[in-house]
């Protein structure tokens, strides 16, 4: 092999070293796997799941985290390259604290929100909830209070139950009262009369100083219409006995007048 051949072979040995190099380089240098960061890693989980992350440790190409959220904790494992969750787990030292049912009941005295009837925990240990059953003005409701906060989450009034009109004849002795209720007296006679829309009393009533008639509803009991007749006064018959002496005196005088005739004669 002459020296020609020699240098040429050892020159495309060198150069086949270079090439090999430099793509190395290259490769290694935009397709190397990156790591994310910490805090890529803390605001990718906030955003999935909401809460904060309290703690965090990277070992090798995996991030331990510890995520606080609802008053839970969570113990979380992300692969460093990918971003992507291997583990989620509970931790199981850790409990919900809520509100007690005290604590709740006075918070919704102090807001005014009525008589509370009822207070029960309801929902899952993430999201405990107490629903409260209250009255307020005659009109009952339902509240929706966050057991953790004791904040009011939802305020419902119910329908008020409206008691369908009664269709039941009122008594002969409730009759009477609401004639007395009207008129003070003597209740002298009650009659009741059928009719399509409920019937009707007639109520006789002997007063101190009138009489009267009333008609009441039958099932309303409202008073339909009342017939008043005045009696007459003391007055009235004193006025009456002036009147008749004041007729008999002309006869009075008449006869005088005669008498006083004859004793001429």
């Amino acid at each position: 092999m002459t020296a020609y051949k020699k240098w040429m072979i050892s020159l495309i040995i060198l150069m086949l070293g270079i090439t090999v190099s430099v793509i190395w380089t290259i490769q290694d240098r935009f397709y190397k796997d990156e790591l994310i960061t910490i805090q890529e890693a803390s605001k990718k989980i906030e955003a999935l799941y909401g809460g904060s992350i309290e703690s965090f440790e990277q070992k090798g190409n995996v991030f331990y985290m510890v995520l606080e959220r609802n008053g839970l904790s969570y113990n979380l494992q992300m692969d460093a390259k990918t971003g992507d969750l291997s583990s989620i787990t509970k931790d199981p030292n850790s409990k919900t604290v809520i509100k007690t049912v005290e604590e709740v009941r006075s918070l919704l005295n102090a807001k005014k929100k009525g008589s509370i009837l009822s207070i029960k925990l309801h929902g899952n240990e993430e999201v405990p909830q107490y629903v409260v059953e209250a009255s307020d003005q005659n009109l009952k409701k339902t509240i929706i209070v966050d057991a953790k906060t004791g904040e009011v989450v939802s305020e419902k009034v119910k329908e008020p139950n409206i008691a369908p009109p009664s269709s039941t004849v009122i008594s002969i002795e409730r009759a009477k009262q609401i004639a007395l209720f009207q008129l003070s007296g003597t209740v002298q006679s009650v009659t009741y009369k059928d009719t399509s829309d409920g019937g009707y009393y007639l109520v006789f009533v002997n007063g101190s100083n009138m009489d009267a008639t009333f008609e009441i509803h039958g099932i309303s009991g409202k008073v339909l219409s009342v017939t008043q007749q005045l009696k007459p006064t003391d007055d009235d018959e004193d006025d009456g006995d002036e009147d008749d002496g004041d007729d008999n005196s002309p006869e009075q005088d008449d006869d005088d007048d005669d008498d006083d005739h004859s004793e001429d004669d």
